[in-house]
């Protein structure tokens, strides 16, 4: 037989393998990995086109045999199965190619090499490819191990014929996939005799959650593969690196009889004193993991990477696929950074509020952005969905946030900050990149966005301004008109404040973006000009300057907590009677005029400020005055003041100009841009402080709305108890008034929601990957018990202190703090500060570098630490620790706990 031109170069070999269409996306990988410097065995391939070339006398035989098959008929088609296969097996292969396949043979391995051959089906029109991004075709084609060079052609015929196996045909009927049309390549690849083999994901294949799976067994891979031997699982997480095993006994392993290649791999026993021992050890699980990330760059996604190790303890990787996973399947869930506005279990009312809000929020932020009104429209149901409520916890769904942040060409800007401020573990990054802003097809819209954010951060500061003046506003207009309106008219009030906030509220998150921003350029810029720095100078950097609206708050409490300090009646009182009560006697002047006052002035313009101010089952100031005794008193106690935390301040942000100055003495230039940086990182971060107590104002403004709405329908007889209405959602409510409704027994629905809100258990853990439906598929928190020894979170105050570790669950039931306390929680909101400054060190489980917890932690000089995992689980309460709030490290001294 004469080969046609296209077949002239029957073996590929170098660059040649390159050639996807020619040896199939399976050894274009391998080539690929070679090329990068991975350690991929050598090997050549028979090109696809020979395959093609071989089969053209028989074609039309075997295109009427494959015409006739019927998944439906099992023995008819292992009958047309053997008959196509034997056809194969019956065609000579052309003199040209076994002369270059021993050519290549003996050049690339030698004569006496021992290889292994595989097949690997190249599709043509609709037929997929093996080992495609969308089709793994895992175990249909034949693959051939510890071949010799006696035995090479009648292998390579095999692989031929393998694509007309019965497994072939039946897998092909089931994906839809045409019988006709494709072609097999055929590699020849050096044979590696392992002795540990593995499989990697490197993403978890179930739920394509960013943690790696790696399964080991001992002997040859396809032990591992095709579970002829027991296997170790490895779960790797990407938060921390940590390694969790699940080891198998292992009684068998795949391999080579000495001597005996012909027989194949053959299972052997493991000696006794190696069966409980780890396939791999820890060594060569980081080896393994580090080299898959090093695929999963090359490729771009996730990858299932085979590899063994020999006996001289090599790595080799003998093939790496896509991990195929439905995306539109997937839901990346976190609440590292929203469960300091939403801790624990939340109501109807509150997450149906939330929800609302973000809606809102976001559309206006990328209407800002220069997303266009019909795109927006298109994603409402996403703009609805950014959080979720699972088991009664707010959840961000951050697969959503990702399909909304891509809308803007802007989001390749600020995805990683964007990443670092939500506190994503990596576990939960979304694997498909953003299109990169030099994209040549997305230029012309990429530069629109790049000018419509450049005019925003030179306009933004006036936008601000604006924002805060319209807000003071609107929200004066609503709480007058709210105060005679009937329940219809508080209805259409609410309505009207949502237009409203929907219209004017993205600029907040805008604010964001530019925080982002210039957040990453001060670290960028710090750590290439002051690379022996101390972790500590950022933060250092960041104190003083001008008060922000929290800043103005607490100073605000600590001036009472001063006025309580001269007036020691009122302290004796709260040692002895409720605090609801010593107020009752402050509002009727028994201790003084100037302390009720204070009080009542201070609840009138910060009273929306308060432990869980977010959620509207939760009294704050403006509700419940009595709250600012309790923290103003443990000030007053402590004998805080305002100069004290000013001083603070100042001294810190001094102390840190002068390590900058030391480090950038010859460099006057780097250090004014660095302070000019700063400066703008100030300034958005006291943005972002004033601006979230606007939403607290908001949010403020509806608990008012849905009380006094709770008590008309206790009157009307719709409720049995007013607060029972945060058991019903916002639209539920509105809709008894405006007609809206779907029902109108809000009783058994507030009773069906109250009895489920009262029993919530099984907490959820922080950061999880759901596949399908997602109340089907939700995780168990790991059971954690407390460690010994050094815990890892993220440093973000500096600072090294030792105290007593104080777990705090509910500040509400927290005593007197301790002068040696070192507060232990698992997140803090604003209205944590009272506690926050009575402690030497904070650390939480949750939050990010730009949560509230680290910014008040910098701010007024506290050491501070958050996202440590299991914080309140791992540190006993009571035990001496040491924090070095820098380093993001707590040392848990043995032998000197409480």
């Amino acid at each position: 037989m004469e080969l046609r031109p296209s077949t002239r170069r029957p073996v590929l070999r170098g660059r040649a393998l390159l050639a996807e269409r020619q040896v199939g996306p399976k050894f274009a990988r391998q080539a690929r990995m070679a090329a990068a410097g991975l350690p991929v065995p050598r090997f050549f391939c028979v090109s696809a086109a020979v395959f093609r070339d071989v089969l053209e006398p028989i074609r039309a035989d075997v295109d009427a045999l494959l015409a006739t098959v019927d998944a439906a008929d099992p023995e008819g088609l292992e009958h047309k199965a053997a008959r196509l296969r034997e056809l194969v097996l019956g065609v000579p292969v052309p003199p040209t190619v076994e002369r270059e396949l021993y050519k290549a043979f003996d050049a690339v391995f030698g004569a006496d090499a021992v290889v292994s051959v595989r097949s690997s089906v190249v599709g043509g029109g609709e037929q997929a490819d093996e080992d495609s991004a969308h089709d793994a075709f895992a175990g249909i084609s034949d693959s051939f191990l510890y071949v010799t060079r006696d035995q090479l052609i009648e292998r390579v015929r095999q692989c031929w014929a393998s694509a007309f196996g019965a497994q072939a045909l039946l897998y092909r009927a089931a994906r839809g996939s045409t019988q006709h049309g494709f072609a097999v390549a055929v590699g020849v690849q050096r044979m590696e005799f392992g002795r540990r083999s593995f499989v990697l994901f490197t993403c978890d294949p179930l739920t394509g959650a960013r943690d790696r799976v790696l399964a080991a067994g001992l002997g040859i891979g396809e032990g591992v593969v095709q579970e002829k031997v027991p296997v170790d699982h490895y779960f790797i997480s990407r938060r921390g690196d940590t390694i969790r095993s699940v080891p198998a006994h292992k009684t068998q392993a795949l391999r080579e009889i000495p001597g005996q290649l012909a027989l194949g791999p053959r299972a052997v026993p493991v000696p006794q004193d190696l069966r409980d021992l780890p396939a791999l050890s820890e060594e060569q699980i980081r080896e393994v993991v580090a080299t898959g990330d090093r695929i999963e760059e090359l490729f771009g996604c996730p990858q299932d990477v085979e590899g063994t190790f020999t006996e001289d303890g090599r790595l080799h990787i003998l093939q790496a696929r896509p991990v195929v996973l439905e995306l539109d399947r997937q839901r990346l869930w976190s609440n590292a950074n929203i469960t300091e506005s939403y801790p624990d279990v939340t109501t109807a009312l509150t997450y149906s509020f939330a929800q609302r809000f973000y809606r809102e929020d976001f559309h206006d932020f990328y209407r800002l952005l220069g997303v266009p009104r019909k795109t927006l429209d298109r994603h409402e149901g996403e703009l609805r969905g950014m959080i979720g409520l699972l088991r009664g916890r707010v959840y961000y769904s951050l697969s959503t946030w990702y399909t909304l942040h891509g809308m803007s060409r802007t989001f390749p800007l600020w995805r990683g900050s964007f990443e670092r401020m939500m506190g994503m573990s990596p576990s939960v990054t979304h694997v498909t990149p953003t299109p990169p802003l030099t994209d040549p097809t997305l230029l012309p819209a990429t530069a629109r966005a790049l000018a419509g954010l450049a005019w925003r951060m030179l306009t933004h500061g006036r936008a601000v301004r604006e924002f805060e003046s319209w807000w003071e506003r609107v929200l004066q207009a609503h709480r007058e008109a709210a105060e005679t309106a009937d329940p219809l008219q508080l209805t259409q009030l609410m309505r009207s404040l949502w237009k409203e906030a929907g219209d004017r509220w993205g600029i907040t998150l805008v604010n964001d973006i530019l925080l982002q921003m210039h957040e990453t350029m001060a670290m960028k810029m710090l750590e290439r000009w002051v690379p022996g720095a101390d972790p500590g100078l950022h933060s250092d950097l960041l104190c003083g300057g001008e008060e922000n609206r929290s800043v103005v708050i607490l100073m605000s409490i600590v001036e009472i907590a001063e006025h309580m300090r001269a007036t020691p009646d009122v302290l004796e009182a709260l040692d002895v009677k409720p605090a609801d009560e010593v107020w009752a006697e402050i509002d009727r002047g028994l201790h003084g005029e100037g302390l009720a006052h204070r009080i009542r002035r201070h609840a009138e313009l910060h009273g929306d400020r308060g432990l869980q101010e977010l959620k509207l089952e939760v009294a704050v100031p403006r509700d419940q005055p009595s709250q600012l005794l309790r923290m103003a008193a443990d000030y007053a106690r402590s004998g805080l003041t305002r100069a004290l935390l000013r001083r603070r301040e100042t001294e810190a942000r001094r102390a840190g100009e002068r390590r900058l100055a030391e480090q950038l003495a010859a460099r006057p230039l780097r250090r004014r841009a660095l302070r000019a940086v700063l400066a703008g990182q100030r300034r958005h971060i006291n943005m972002r402080e004033n601006t979230r107590y606007r939403r607290s104002e908001l949010f403020g403004f509806g608990r008012q709305v849905y009380r006094r709405l709770g008590a008309d329908l206790v009157t009307r007889g719709l409720l049995d108890r007013a607060e029972d209405v945060v058991h019903l959602t916002e639209e539920e409510i509105l809709g008894t008034y405006d007609g809206t409704a779907v029902t109108d027994d809000l009783r058994g629905l507030a009773a069906v929601r109250k009895a489920e809100f009262d029993s919530r258990g099984g907490e959820l853990p922080m950061d999880f990957v759901t596949m399908g439906p997602v109340r089907a598929a939700l995780p168990e928190r790991p059971r954690v018990t407390a460690d010994a020894g050094v815990l890892h979170g993220l440093g973000s105050s500096g600072g090294v202190v030792r105290g007593t570790a104080r777990v705090v669950v509910d500040p509400n039931d927290f005593g007197v703090p301790g002068d040696d306390m070192i507060l232990i929680a698992r997140e803090t909101d604003p209205g944590w500060l009272f506690l926050m400054l009575s402690a030497r060190g904070i650390v939480v489980e949750r939050g990010t570098l730009l949560s509230h917890t680290a910014i008040s932690g910098r701010k007024f000089g506290i050491p501070t630490i958050v996202a440590l995992p299991h914080a309140t689980s791992r540190i006993p309460d009571g035990a001496l620790v040491e924090m070095d709030g820098a380093a993001g490290t707590v040392t848990i001294l043995e032998g000197d706990g409480a």
